[in-house]
Order: structure tokens, then C-alpha cells, then sequence
């Protein structure tokens, strides 16, 4: 079948190194694997788009430019309807039959694109994107914002939450309208093969001996990478902290490590290329997921990763990173936000670090198959084709057949 997959969101460009632009490029490129022509429609970053794009037909606009407040707000307004102008008589020659669209702040293009051509419209939702900003960055046009976000998911198709909490936060807006939970997934081709422990050590410059414990990921504050640092000054066995990622808080990290007397065993790596990922998980004894709230309703790419390359992970018992691990057996949970609990976590992981390498390496095996990109577009199209006739008339059989076949 024919597919367009959509997203208006200016902060997701193709290519990007955002978790969000990484996450819509792999499942527009996990439809294409099937099988399926598909056409990708956003905002432009800077180079060239992955390799795994090369296939996908391209509608990419370039960004409006940056800008703050008020202003910000009127500028995603009007790109959302600039993109739906722009993409409509693309969409018209490419002829979709689904239109799979990332819920973005705004962002109607896809609903008003899949009305207009009459094809069925799928929305994934990653976040409930007016409560997010308002929390976060502040929002002015907040009854605007919730509106068009109540509009766009209570008339598509098919809503498709990554994870269980965001499926009851949609249905508190919209009602128990057919919506299914997809999580986020791991790219099996970029973590088929791993160096030795020793080869990747050498390959970041890391020490050979004792033990590391890393963080891969943006440096913001929701993912609890402070807790991380005061960990150190109380685990009980020596270990050092790797991480891997840039952000706001880089400065006042580093100066709070300083503070607690762990700036030595403190390895900061800065921005990290998404295909030496793996490589740098080779190279840790622990992987860490330390977000700090119990408020967590997302769907990290970092524990699929993480597991992915066989790495024991001590992790935050939230959201489904609870029932991620408790599946995958490699992991110990902690209390969220607290530095004391995350070193006992850490020291409890290491004591006894032989088991649950084990455990670990059976979990990657898992991951590459059960958590594959493929997998999960494979689902999502399942899920429409299983619509109840009543539910919407264009949910037909050729959708059926190509989900399955997929």
C-alpha cells in the first residue's frame, strides 16, 4: 500500500539528532521495509537525510527559523497550514492509501489532508503535546493548542499511544475511541554486531578496568542525570559515570559534580553520533535510566537501545519502564528522584553483575526480533486493519491484507 507519513512539529527535522527526529525516520523507514511505497513529509534539518530514507519518497520544508515565545507559537500556527497547502497536491499525485501522522503542537495538515482525500488517518502519539509545552516552555495559545489536539485525535482512524499511560491520558480527551499502544523500538540492523568491551573501551577512550555506568541521552532535566551524579559520591563500590549527550544543563552538571567531589569519575562525551551508539554501550557495565519523577507516561528509545546491546540497566520504576524490565529480567528498579536509592541500585547491579549479563545477553536476542522497527510498523497496521467495519467505512480489505502480509 501507499503511505504518507506526516509531521508538522518544527522541533522534529529529517535528519536530526533528536530522539523524536531519529524515532520518525525509523518508522517511516520501517514501513518502506515491508514492502509498502511510502512518502515522508516534514521539516528539513541540516545534510543529507539517513541512508535508511533512501527509498521514501521526500517532502521536506524548510524550517521557519527559530524564535521564542508568542512569537514561536504564531510561526508553528502558520507552518502547519503552509505545510497542508505545499503537501496537499503532492499527496494528490502520490494518491496515499493511509496517512500516518505525528501528533504535533498545532498540527492539523494530516487531518485536514486525509479528509480531503478521503483515506484513512492514523495518529501517533508520543506525548499530549499542549500539556507537555505549557509544562515545560510555558504556552500562550493554550486553548487553541488543546482544541486543535481534542479535533485531531478524535477524528482520526486510529490513535496509536507508546505507552499505556498516554492511552488513558487520550482517552480522558477523546473517549474510548480506537486507540491502540505501539512502544518505541530499536534499530536491529545498528546493534547486530558489537565490539568486545575492551575494543570499545579503546575506541572512546575509556579506562580499561573497573567499572562504568552510562547515560545515553539528552541533557535535560526530565531524564534525571543530576541523580546520577550525586549517585556516585554514595555507592559503596567504585565505579564511574560515563555520559553521552549534550544540552542545557551540561555546565550545571559538571559544576554540580565538582560539588560533590566526583568530577574525576565523571567521563563527559558530549554529543554521540546515533551509529556509534552501540559501541559505546559495548563498553559499560550499566546502563542508567534515572529519570526523577513518577509523573512518566513516555516511551524511551534508550531502553530498547540499552537492552539492545545487552547491557544490565538500573533504571527508575516508572511507566513502562517497570514493565519493560521486569519482562527482560536484567534490570534493577529504584525509586525515582532519589540519589541514595539509585546507589544502592547501582552497588546491588554490580554485586551481582555475572547474573544479569546473562540475563541481558538473553534479552538482547529478544530485543533485535520483538522490539525491531518492523515489528512495530507491522503492528500498527494490524491494528487498523482490525477495526470494526462500523468504525469508519475506509478501513477495507487491501489495508488488511498488506498489515498482515507485512
Amino acid at each position: 500500500m501507499r503511505i504518507a507519513v506526516l509531521c508538522s512539529d518544527l522541533g522534529v527535522r529529517i535528519p536530526g539528532d533528536k530522539g523524536a527526529s531519529m524515532h520518525l525516520s525509523a518508522i517511516t523507514a520501517a514501513f518502506a521495509a515491508l514492502g509498502h511505497e511510502v512518502m515522508l513529509i516534514g521539516v528539513a534539518g541540516h545534510g543529507e537525510p539517513p541512508t535508511e530514507l533512501a527509498g521514501v519518497h521526500r517532502l521536506l520544508l524548510p524550517h521557519p527559523g527559530r524564535s521564542e515565545g508568542i512569537e514561536r507559537e504564531r510561526r508553528k500556527l502558520a507552518f502547519t497550514d503552509h505545510l497542508h497547502d505545499v503537501a496537499l497536491p503532492e499527496l494528490t499525485r502520490f494518491g496515499p492509501e493511509l496517512i500516518y501522522e505525528r501528533l504535533a503542537l498545532f498540527g492539523t495538515a494530516g487531518t485536514r489532508s486525509a479528509r480531503r482525500l478521503g483515506v484513512p488517518h492514523v495518529v501517533e502519539v508520543n506525548a499530549l503535546l499542549a500539556r507537555e509545552e505549557a509544562a515545560w516552555r510555558g504556552l500562550h495559545h493554550t486553548g487553541e493548542a488543546t482544541r486543535r489536539e481534542v479535533e485531531v485525535l478524535a477524528a482520526a482512524d486510529l490513535r496509536v499511544t507508546v505507552s499505556q499511560e498516554w492511552r488513558r491520558a487520550v482517552r480522558d480527551l477523546v473517549g474510548d475511541l480506537a486507540t491502540v499502544t505501539v512502544p518505541n523500538g530499536v534499530d536491529a540492523a545498528t546493534f547486530r554486531s558489537l565490539p568486545t568491551r575492551g575494543a570499545a573501551r579503546a575506541d572512546w577512550g575509556l579506562p580499561q578496568t573497573g567499572a562504568l555506568a552510562g547515560f545515553v541521552g539528552a541533557l535535560r532535566g526530565w531524564h534525571g542525570v543530576e541523580v546520577a551524579i550525586d549517585a556516585l559520591a554514595r555507592t559503596r563500590r567504585p565505579v564511574e559515570l560515563v555520559v553521552a549527550g549534550d544540552g542545557d544543563l551540561r555546565a550545571s552538571l559538571a559544576e554540580r559534580a565538582v560539588r560533590a567531589g566526583v568530577a574525576e569519575r565523571v567521563h563527559w562525551l558530549g554529543h554521540v553520533a546515533h551509529h556509534r551508539v552501540p559501541s559505546l554501550l559495548a563498553a559499560l557495565d550499566l546502563a542508567l535510566a534515572p529519570y526523577p519523577s513518577r509523573d512518566f507516561a513516555f516511551s524511551p528509545l534508550k531502553l530498547y537501545e540499552y537492552l539492545a546491546a545487552g547491557v544490565p540497566v538500573v533504571a527508575s520504576d516508572v511507566g513502562q519502564v517497570h514493565d519493560v524490565l521486569q519482562a527482560a529480567g536484567c534490570g534493577v528498579l529504584v525509586e525515582p528522584g532519589r540519589a541514595d536509592a539509585l546507589a544502592a541500585g547501582i552497588d546491588r547491579a554490580l554485586d551481582g553483575r555475572a547474573g544479569l549479563r546473562r540475563r541481558a545477553a538473553a534479552a538482547r536476542h529478544r530485543a533485535l526480533v520483538e522490539h525491531a522497527w518492523p515489528r512495530r510498523a507491522a503492528d500498527i497496521l494490524s491494528a487498523l486493519a482490525q477495526l470494526r467495519p462500523q468504525a469508519r467505512a475506509h478501513a477495507v480489505e487491501g489495508v488488511r491484507q498488506d498489515a498482515l502480509a507485512g
